[in-house]
């Protein structure tokens, strides 16, 4: 990998700034239709995040209603802000007179900060008596101002040159309610006559929004709270084409908080392109990830150049490419090889070219090619294919089906034939990826663990755009029990992990569950330094990811502990020699304790792992 980085001051504006990263700005568009709860939760974090910004980032805030209102930082100790209608989009006379008024909309938090807590303060509930979903919300119109807001001219001007900024200009949404008035808006009510027509137009509207603010190198992210349903599908394709992301969250507090710091900080070039090259004999037949196929008579290409192109909508370390390939033929060389190029200008204002070549060795017996696959990188690639075209529910299901077939296949491609049977043994150089497989069928991703068709929408989006690590988790949570000392050991994700003197910590990607057995809850000194450690882990294991996850913790026995069941494996049922082949701490176990441990399953009948292999005529690899 080699990284070819150039500076220069060729663009007019360019100050040569050094290490010093020159923030873009970032707007705050925020939901005025809140209720009192939900609003002080919003205040809180939106206090704790202006305080949390370096002092020179600049921010602007505007609110939404049925008017948009924008505010003005040129007034020292009172919260001012110029009106304008919700209901069209705004018109170039009003956009004149806002931008090149006397008003102050983008501003330094270390010039202004008094006074953007003033403006935070000042908020108050929603006030007419209507339920959340019936009120009148113009984000659409909100979003066009904030916009325009950052396109300028700049209202910060040092020395009478307008510093351009490094990375992308944020615009991030605070909303609590769907888009029902102005542009992009759909009815209040689903069962409107007109509804599918007016969702389609907003559709397209929402997009061509989202493209807009690409081109200004502008991210949109949308972080959503509340109980009220904010129609995603309305909402998401204005994220996607910025390359923002979409985030639902229960309220406005902590989790949405973290998330708010989380979008403004992660480090974001813009103008990036993805070039992919390869082997004559290899054929790229599908790219899932943040971009679209770019047309490269704009770019610079080698004479008979055969590389894909494509537009990255965003430049993150938190996101990454799926690529698949087919050969075209047999390979006939001794190896095979590709080349990755990225260009993209960073947030320090340089131009990156991240040139990658990687050479495999082509081999020519079937154990070496398995040996060489990557069971928990095979798991992803089968995951993201699949979710592309699990659009909606009924599509999740019908995917559950094909996991189910294409592990039959990998199995009779690949895995032996028991003798005197008609059952196949899954291949051990695989040995990790079925389990992978089962957690994906029955896990939020395909699964009905999730309550809401939008939770599940916004969890494949974030998905088919995750970086690997995220990606693996999201699939196949992670398992770790609380030892004395404070220790930590990793164990299989099955429910017999629940042992009740235990506490377990679950990093499921978007969620993490910290679990207490009722014999070590009934411990008070215990429990609480378990917890404590728990908690720390937790914090430790997400510390850089985006969306940061929700985390959860509750006892045995409790409501909330169906979180957590319902993400692990259930082998209580399976014969002794099966769980123990999966679960090798099982051992340690007496008599005595495997019945107190078999006796708090009693009410979970989901199939396990191994019957669904049965199930499939499929011998798991490990089992006896």
């Amino acid at each position: 990998m080699v990284d070819y980085v150039q500076t220069g001051n060729q663009r007019p504006g360019f100050i040569p700034v050094g290490d010093l990263r020159i923030s873009a700005p970032i707007v705050l568009v925020i939901d005025e239709c809140l209720d009192e709860p939900h609003l002080q939760h919003l205040q809180s974090s939106l206090h704790a995040f202006v305080d949390s910004l370096p002092p020179t980032t600049r921010i602007g805030i505007v609110l939404y209603g049925r008017t948009v209102s924008v505010y003005d930082f040129s007034e020292d100790s009172v919260a001012s802000a110029d009106v304008l209608p919700g209901d069209k989009s705004p018109t170039q006379d009003s956009l004149k007179l806002l931008i090149y008024g006397t008003g102050i909309y983008l501003s330094a938090i270390h010039a202004s900060l008094p006074v953007i807590h003033t403006i935070f303060s000042s908020l108050r509930p929603y006030k007419l008596n209507l339920p959340e979903a019936s009120r009148d919300r113009c984000l659409g119109t909100a979003v066009e101002v904030a916009l325009r807001i950052i396109q300028g001219p700049s209202a910060e001007i040092s020395r009478g040159i307008v510093k351009r900024s490094g990375g992308n200009s944020r615009i991030i949404v605070c909303a609590g309610g769907p888009n029902t008035y102005g542009p992009g808006s759909v009815p209040h009510s689903l069962s409107h006559p007109n509804y599918p027509h007016m969702e389609k137009s907003a559709l397209k509207w929402m997009e061509h929004l989202g493209q807009e603010a690409h081109r200004q190198n502008t991210v949109v992210d949308i972080l959503c709270a509340g109980t009220c349903p904010v129609r995603v599908p309305i909402l998401q394709p204005l994220a996607k084409a910025s390359g923002g992301a979409l985030v639902l969250h229960d309220d406005f507090g902590e989790a949405f908080g973290v998330n708010l710091q989380r979008a403004s900080t992660r480090a974001a070039g813009s103008h990036g392109l993805f070039e992919i090259r390869c082997s004559d004999d290899i054929l790229i037949t599908q790219v899932v990830g943040p971009g679209e196929e770019a047309h490269t008579d704009a770019h610079e290409t080698f004479k008979n150049d055969t590389s894909l192109s494509i537009q990255m909508l965003s430049v993150e370390e938190t996101q990454s490419f799926a690529l698949s390939m087919e050969t075209k033929g047999d390979i006939k060389s001794d190896y095979v090889f590709f080349q990755f190029a990225i260009q993209y200008s960073n947030v320090y204002q340089a131009d990156i070219s991240r040139v990658i070549t990687v050479r495999l060795p082509t081999v020519d017996s079937v154990s070496a090619y398995l040996g060489s696959v990557q069971d928990d990188v095979a798991a992803v690639l089968i995951a993201k294919r699949t979710l592309l075209q699990a659009k909606n529910y009924s599509d999740a299901i019908d995917m559950r089906a094909t996991i189910d077939e294409r592990v039959k296949d990998i199995t009779v491609k690949f895995g032996s034939q028991l003798p005197k049977s008609k059952l196949y043994r899954f291949p051990k150089e695989l040995a990790v990826l079925p389990e992978h497989l089962f957690h994906l069928r029955r896990g939020p991703l395909l699964g009905s663990i999730v309550g809401h068709e939008d939770e599940r929408s916004v969890l494949r989006n974030l998905f088919l755009n995750a970086s690997f690590d995220l990606s693996l988790r999201m699939i196949a949570p992670r398992c770790l029990m609380h030892r004395e000392g404070g220790t930590f050991e990793e164990l299989p994700a099955y429910d017999l992990a629940m042992q009740s003197d235990a506490a377990v910590v679950l990093d499921h990607g978007t969620d993490v569950f910290i679990w207490l057995g009722a014999e070590l809850a009934a411990d008070e000194g215990k429990s609480a330094a378990a917890l404590a450690a728990c908690r720390t882990l937790a914090e430790e294991l997400t510390e850089s990811r985006f969306p940061a996850p929700r985390i959860l913790a509750f006892k045995e026995g409790s409501s909330q502990a169906r979180y957590f069941v319902s993400r692990l494996i259930p082998a209580h049922k399976d014969p002794p020699y099966e769980q123990e082949a999966r679960f090798p701490q099982l051992r340690t176990l007496t008599a005595d304790e495997r019945v107190k441990l078999k006796s708090s399953f009693l009410h979970f009948d989901d199939p396990s792992f191994c019957e669904w292999m049965r199930g499939l005529k499929l011998v798991p690899p490990e089992a006896s």
